[in-house]
């Protein structure tokens, strides 16, 4: 992440802090995957021997903070990364299509059922992402960039969580879509024109560890 980002994101952090006082809050470290169909990319990378993208992995925290009994509030920040090979393994060769992108986005969660063992919940955000694309193979060497301070292209998303624990500790379960298109790109190296638009939307499922009622900021 870079520079003006984490200084955006404590910003939002203190902001949240402001609010918030000394009551507690929730965090949530995920891993998941998004069921992708990126038709241009996948488009070039058949032309150019390599596996197609299908899943588009991340990992991630998430903080929010209660607004009353029902609705909460927060920030998530994810990191998502996609690496494909060759479809045709060479040793005499290293070509590969790498993508990495940062999400920063403003959470509410609807809390729908809150037990002592279990939790349900629906939730909605919105924010934006910061991507990069690079590609090499035996005719292109180069870069896509589509990253701004905060952030350069729109991402929203929308989903339900099932947690199972007890006390302030739970495992956490995840799923729904993603709207996760980008375009625009800023070019640099050998590419060619191919791609101009990336969209990673799609299903997504994600598990993890959720800490409920926990001190996040105190004054």
């Amino acid at each position: 992440m870079c520079r003006t980002q984490i200084i955006f994101l404590f910003s939002l952090l203190f902001g949240l802090h402001l609010q918030a006082g000394e009551r507690t809050g929730q965090a949530r470290l995920f891993l998941g995957s998004a069921q992708v169909s990126p038709t241009q990319l996948n488009t070039e990378m058949t032309a150019q021997g390599l596996k197609q993208v299908d899943l588009n992995n991340q990992f991630g925290l998430e903080i929010t903070f209660p607004l009353n009994d029902v609705i909460s509030y927060g920030l998530r920040y994810n990191v998502r990364i996609v690496s494909q090979d060759e479809a045709t393994p060479n040793p005499a060769t290293d070509y590969t299509v790498q993508i990495e992108q940062q999400n920063m986005a403003g959470v509410v969660r609807l809390n729908l059922l809150k037990k002592d063992y279990i939790r349900l919940d629906a939730v909605l955000g919105a924010g934006g992402s910061n991507t990069e694309y690079k590609i090499k193979t035996a005719t292109q060497d180069g870069t896509l960039t589509k990253k701004g301070t905060p952030a350069a292209s729109l991402y929203a998303t929308a989903g339900a969580s099932l947690a199972v624990g007890a006390g302030k500790y739970f495992f956490v379960v995840e799923g729904g879509y993603e709207q996760n298109k980008i375009d625009g790109f800023d070019r640099s190296g050998n590419i060619n024109t191919n791609v101009d638009t990336l969209d990673l939307s799609g299903s997504y499922i994600s598990i993890g560890f959720m800490f409920d009622g926990i001190p996040i900021f105190t004054k």
